[in-house]
């Protein structure tokens, strides 16, 4: 994720969070505000039938001083139940409250006398959840008890005579959780359009606040392109905050000093291409001029022992060893030119087990002629490569018959193939004396050999052939104690 995608993000994360927060909050403040309202309302409701009921018992119901309280509740009881006018006060109570669904006043078995509901006189009266309940209950409780389902609430009031502690009358206001809900919705959808409204606000500014922010970054990512094309730097900008404007000047410094070596290097790199170029034309032309008295000194040579073998067969040692030399001197001149010439390879899809089972097959009666036993693992499948089959065919080919050379008196060579992941490789091993650590660097240079007769040229030219295909060659100790070579090429 950007940079800039994670300013836009946390401070669009950080208004819609602190919206919520604000948004709940003002939620309930507003349910707080209209349930306190509602229980004041319903509470002035019981009140006001309370005196109602009151007024109507003490009409309807006359009695001494002498009369026993039984007698005067049982009394009070009669009259409110057959009290006509009551249940129309009573609906006319409920006609000025939206959110109260019943009012109902009953005796103190809890017996319904009379109800908004005419249906449900004589039913008993339940006990509910009171709204200084829900009033008491956490924020979040609350408002899901609000919206969760349909509960009713009520707010009783208890009518009792001549100060004795069990209640004439029981008043009960009902309040519904569906009706506080329809009026609270409003307000929640205002808090959400603010909210709304808020994060998108928030996000614009965030988008641009970031793009401004960033913008120094930017100015810098792009004074980092410049000095990697060597380009100069423009000054910095009046407008950078300060800690920026430092940045960007030591940019332009380090921008100055690397442009000045690149283009030393750029310099020094033509110098040598040139001093490179003038070497091997100089080499290549030794090298012609060296072989070409060569080819006339051995035509001479032939000549030579044509005439002078018959009459002095004493010098045929002599003229052997001339002619060794000629041809030892024509190999070198053979090898510096084929190292100083750039080479071409032709690429195509090369099976290592075949190009090996090729090789070994030609370099067993030689390795049989020395008491050499060859042993050849086959590989169960393919080991494919891209590459120049003649150059790797030498390349193996060299490796192999320098492990022969190291075991004149016999011994072993195993060769396999393999692959590991994404490199095919070619191992070879053998029992010879082995190579020492501090050679095992320095007998892939041109001309350094550890033996006394050797030419230094083939393990030099598998280790080019080897790196023209983007390989490696890695020299280790076989288990007999010999040598093992390590040839690492890139599978197809």
């Amino acid at each position: 994720m950007s940079l800039k995608l994670r300013l836009l993000v946390t401070m669009v994360a950080l208004v819609v969070v602190t919206s919520l927060v604000l948004s709940a909050m003002h939620l309930n403040t507003v349910t707080e505000t209209w349930l306190a309202h509602l229980d004041e309302r319903s509470s002035t409701t019981a009140q006001t039938v309370k005196r109602w009921v009151l007024h109507r018992a003490a009409e309807s119901f006359t009695h001494s001083e002498q009369s026993p309280a039984s007698a005067i509740r049982a009394g009070y009881r009669d009259a409110i139940a057959a009290d006509e006018e009551l249940p129309l006060v009573l609906a006319g109570l409920l006609s000025q409250t939206k959110s109260i669904v019943e009012i109902s006043v009953a005796d103190s078995r809890s017996t319904i006398l009379a109800s908004t509901s005419r249906a449900r006189a004589g039913a008993h009266m339940p006990d509910r959840l009171t709204l200084k309940d829900l009033i008491g209950l956490g924020p979040l409780d609350r408002m899901l008890a609000i919206l969760g389902g349909a509960i009713d609430y009520e707010s009783r009031v208890d009518l009792g005579i001549l100060g004795q502690p069990v209640p004439v009358f029981r008043i009960q206001v009902l309040v519904s959780s569906v009706l506080l809900r329809e009026a609270i919705l409003p307000s929640i959808g205002s808090a959400a359009l603010a909210s709304a409204a808020a994060v998108l606000i928030a996000a614009a500014l965030a988008f641009f606040v970031a793009r401004i922010s960033l913008q120094p970054i930017a100015r810098l990512g792009a004074a980092i392109d410049d000095i990697a094309r060597g380009q100069r730097l423009s000054p910095p900008q009046v407008s950078s905050a300060s800690e920026f404007q430092v940045v960007e000047q030591k940019l332009r410094l380090l921008g100055e000093q690397f442009r000045g070596a690149r283009e030393g290097a750029t310099e020094l790199r033509g110098s040598m291409e040139r001093r490179l170029a003038a070497i091997n034309r100089l080499t290549g032309g030794v090298a012609h001029e060296i072989k070409n008295p060569l080819n006339s000194i051995a035509l001479r040579l032939e000549l030579l022992k044509n005439r002078i073998l018959p009459e002095v067969p004493e010098a045929k040692e002599e003229l052997a060893v001339i002619s060794e030399e000629i041809n030892r001197l024509d190999r070198v001149v053979r090898t510096f030119l084929d190292f100083t010439r750039p080479v071409e390879i032709e690429t195509a899809e090369v099976d290592l087990g075949v190009l090996v089972d090729e090789t070994i097959g030609v370099l067993k009666p030689e390795a049989l002629s020395s008491l050499v036993d060859v042993r050849w693992s086959k590989p169960t499948g393919p080991v494919l490569i891209r590459g120049d089959a003649g150059l790797l065919k030498q390349a193996v080919w060299n490796v192999c018959r320098n492990a022969l050379e190291a075991m004149p008196g016999g011994g072993a060579l195993s060769v396999e193939t393999f692959r590991e992941g994404a490199d095919a490789f070619i191992r070879i091993s053998d029992t010879g004396p082995g190579v020492a650590a501090g050679d095992r660097e320095k007998v892939f240079q041109l001309y350094y050999s550890t033996k006394p007769q050797g030419s230094g040229i083939g393990l030099a030219m598998t280790f080019r052939a080897v790196q023209l295909h983007g390989g490696s060659i890695e020299i280790g100790s076989a288990a007999g104690g010999g040598a093992a070579f390590d040839m690492r090429l890139p599978a197809a």
